[in-house]
């Protein structure tokens, strides 16, 4: 069977070439950017030469085979040379470091260069639902190449773990191929295939060579076009879940990396030891385990990819519905013990604001009806009365205007069963910018959570611009032996909303 002679070829001559490349390169000199994670012995990251030679020599068996390709294969031609224009930059970025936008640009060169030898995602299907894309096949082709190829460089960081992940997605891919008689991909997908299980018996831990970007940045782009291609149907429709459950460990991990970046402010296309698989190994699971719990969850999403695409309906619906829920309890196992404080947060943020929002919106709303009636204090006095009369209606427990240096509005006027929690902001009012000891309005709030706390900074800001504008209309400042005029209290939002209708 033509299948089994491309794999037994890649797979033999990845087992001679790759000790090979390693002896020579090492010989040299030529180790590549050490991985961060590779800790003090030097392992060469050139592995992509002894995969690339392999998987070649597997394609070219195939199409010498009886019973395989007749001729050259427009597909095969299409794919080895984008793979190969990735994998010299690839090769490149291990020996001189190239600038990320460099490899960027051959990733999208790669992809056009297999737009125009007929790799395109023109329409996608689920079950018997098929939709075309129309004008978004070349956009979407290139975001599905791009993603798959960075995502794979990205989870290349334990020994023999995108290795091994490669693997499961080209087994899978190559049944389903089988499934749908596409011969071209079934015999892609033996190349590769046997050309990273022969490179595995040297990546595996503790690894003797790594694939390096050249092997990481080819392999992802081989596995991009395979797992599509190999899930098309005569309709020329991608059953859709087939490559994004293939390949959804990766491309996780990736929008895990990106989200997580985001939500810290940093660069979202940096580099860090926060991913799956580090923080596996943060928990304290061990090297080995961590790969083989990589591994596991990999086929475990292959598979039910295949039930999704080719289970009876009753099936599919079933398996869609529990792979989806047990996805989701998954990942918010995996984050909160993996220690993604990220989410964790943001999550806490989210839930406390969805919970607080009507109340802030009220509060923000009663604070301009408040800011309405300042304009008619008759004084400072009248002012500061106001202000503590609607305080609790603000959701303060005490407000009030005062010189910056008085001691008016301290920690021992407030209610003593939450002075000891209670939180103080002060906010500038200035007049004319000019004074050495210029109004400030002193509030103190409760903050059971973060969102209370913006509340009563934002409902502060409101009242100080209100008060400042008071006094900037050419107030008298009051007499000491004033006494406070009656408050002018402000009805909640909703009571003066009723008085109007």
């Amino acid at each position: 069977m033509p299948v089994l002679l491309v794999f037994a070829t890649a797979a033999l001559v990845a087992l001679l070439v790759t000790p090979a490349v390693a002896r020579v390169v090492t010989g040299y000199g030529l180790y590549g950017h050490v991985r961060p994670s590779a800790a003090e012995r030097r392992v060469p990251r050139l592995g992509g030469i002894a995969v690339w030679i392999a998987t070649t020599a597997g394609l070219v068996a195939g199409a010498l085979a009886p019973g395989g390709l007749a001729g050259p294969d427009r597909f095969f031609v299409g794919a080895l040379l984008a793979g190969t224009l990735l994998f010299a930059a690839g090769l490149t970025d291990d020996l001189v470091n190239l600038r990320p936008s460099l490899k960027l640009l051959a990733q999208c060169a790669a992809a056009v260069v297999a737009y125009a030898f007929g790799f395109r995602i023109e329409a996608v299907s689920f079950g018997e639902a098929s939709m075309q894309v129309g004008a978004l096949a070349l956009p979407l082709t290139l975001l599905w190449i791009v993603g798959v190829t960075n995502a794979f460089n990205l989870i290349d960081g334990l020994d023999g773990l995108a290795t091994g992940i490669g693997l499961v997605a080209l087994a899978t891919t190559l049944a389903v191929a089988l499934v749908l008689g596409n011969l071209e991909v079934a015999l892609g997908c033996a190349a590769l295939g046997g050309a990273l299980a022969g490179f595995l018996r040297y990546n595996f831990r503790p690894a003797r060579i790594f694939l390096g970007d050249g092997g990481s940045l080819f392999v992802g782009f081989m596995l991009a076009v395979l797992s599509v291609h190999g899930s098309t149907k005569s309709t020329a429709a991608v059953v859709v879940c087939v490559p994004l459950l293939v390949l959804a460990l990766p491309l996780l991990d990736t929008l895990l990396a990106i989200v997580r970046r985001w939500l810290r402010g940093t660069p979202v296309f940096g580099a860090d030891e926060r991913h799956l698989h580090h923080q596996l190994l943060a928990m304290g699971v061990t090297h080995v385990r961590a790969v083989v719990l990589m591994y596991v969850a990999a086929a475990t999403l292959a598979v039910l990819g295949v039930l999704l695409a080719f289970g009876p309906p009753s099936l599919v619906a079933g398996a869609a519905v529990a792979g989806a829920a047990l996805s989701v309890l998954l990942l918010l196992f995996a984050i909160k013990r993996l220690g993604y404080h990220e989410f964790v947060e943001a999550g806490a943020v989210v839930h406390s604001g969805m919970r607080g929002l009507r109340q802030s919106i009220r509060d923000q709303i009663h604070a301009r009806d408040v800011a309405q009636v300042l304009p008619t204090a008759e004084s400072l006095l009248h002012v500061q009365a106001i202000l503590q009369d609607n305080a609790p209606a603000l959701g303060l427990l005490y407000i009030t205007v005062c010189r910056e240096s008085s001691r008016e509005g301290g920690r021992g006027e407030l209610p003593r069963a939450s002075a000891a929690s209670a939180w103080k902001l002060e906010c500038p009012v200035d007049e004319d910018g000019a004074s050495t000891d210029p109004y400030v309005l002193r509030v103190w709030t409760e903050a059971p959570d973060d969102l209370r706390l913006l509340t009563a900074d934002r409902t502060a800001r409101v009242l100080a611009h209100a008060v400042g504008e008071w006094l900037r209309a050419d107030r008298a400042p009051p007499p000491v032996h004033a006494a406070p005029e009656r408050p002018r209290r402000v009805p909640p939002a909703h009571t003066a909303a009723s008085a109007l209708a």
